[in-house]
């Protein structure tokens, strides 16, 4: 059945009006069936979903998505990837109801936890939500994209991954652009961890080519959110997240650069980095400070990312982090025994 169907719609619409679909979805189904089965099952409804119009209502007429939905909770990869590669093939065209998505709230959470299991399903599950994501007013869906979990799986997605981040990036929500709703989490008012993690999503996508690097979001929102987490206030881990997100950012373009070397003396702000924790008395937490004191070096390691992206492409940068006040303590060291001898 596969091979008779591949590239031949004729032969899809003959499947289908012989009750090909019924039989399929009864062996997708049948506990007593081997995944690899029900695998090949899967392939072949997809095959018959990329047809005509026709053949995805009648798809939708034999309950197929419930059977593929149901397909996801498998442990075989290879079932779940052939399971959501038809969802996606159903979900994208414009005869499917974007609600058969979410009759269940357990879906979307689900969804999302097989986002990580492979390539593949980074690719589906975000072509499913680009399209099932453009109308609708779901508080499930509302819930699942801004929760903290959610955030996190973006930013994994997004890293050195061009392809899922052209996706995200034109996902809507509730009308608005997932990237729009990351960068109203760069507020203030947000919490600290949910700032960090838009930040990363934001610089990810930027870095994968999904948005410019002279977008407003990145040269007003974003850069400035991430060196706000430079400062001495914020605790060890996102100082050093701060800082290394930041170093990723602005790594291979100048312009970023040179906004990041004076934006809120960033460069003087780093000089901290190698002077914690200053005293005791400023953590009365004696659990937090021994903490701090042996994980004190990764502050130096984030300090040092940062100063070689800022100082990457610019001489008069180089010249500031060398020269000035915030040049860390290595290099003051270096030039005080280069004027003695």
């Amino acid at each position: 059945m596969k091979n008779a169907v591949i590239g031949n719609n004729k032969q899809k619409a003959n499947l289908i009006v012989l009750g090909a679909v019924p039989r399929l979805l009864y062996l997708l189904q049948q506990e007593t069936s081997s995944t690899e089965l029900k695998t090949e099952c899967a392939v072949v409804l997809g095959s018959l979903a990329m047809g005509t119009e026709n053949n995805v209502k009648s798809l939708l007429d034999c309950h197929i998505i419930p059977a593929l939905l149901q397909g996801l909770l498998s442990p075989d990869l290879k079932f779940i990837e052939a399971c959501l590669r038809c969802l996606r093939t159903i979900f994208t065209s414009p005869v499917t109801p974007e609600e058969l998505l979410y009759t269940d709230a357990t879906v979307i959470p689900h969804l999302m936890a097989l986002l990580s299991r492979s390539r593949y399903t980074q690719e589906y599950i975000c072509q499913i939500f680009s399209h099932c994501c453009k109308s609708l007013d779901s508080e499930t869906l509302k819930f699942a994209f801004v929760r903290m979990q959610a955030l996190k799986c973006f930013s994994v997605l997004a890293f050195e991954n061009p392809q899922v981040s052209m996706t995200l990036v034109n996902v809507l929500v509730d009308g608005e652009l997932l990237p729009q709703i990351f960068v109203k989490m760069l507020q203030r008012d947000k919490p600290i961890e949910m700032q960090l993690t838009s930040a990363k999503c934001l610089t990810y996508m930027c870095r994968a080519g999904a948005i410019r690097t002279d977008d407003n979001c990145i040269v007003l929102k974003t850069l400035p959110c991430l060196v706000r987490m430079c400062s001495k206030e914020r605790l060890l881990e996102e100082r050093v997240e701060g800082a290394e997100t930041l170093a990723y950012l602005i790594e291979p373009d100048v312009e970023l650069q040179r906004i990041a070397s004076i934006t809120d003396h960033l460069i003087a702000m780093l000089a901290d980095y190698f002077k914690y924790p200053s005293s005791v008395s400023a953590i009365t937490d004696i659990k937090r400070l021994d903490h701090d004191l042996k994980h004190a070096h990764e502050l130096r390691q984030a300090a040092f990312k940062l100063y070689a992206s800022l100082g990457a492409n610019d001489e008069d940068i180089r010249k500031k982090v060398s020269l000035g006040e915030g040049r860390p303590p290595v290099l003051t060291a270096s030039r005080q025994g280069v004027t003695s001898t």
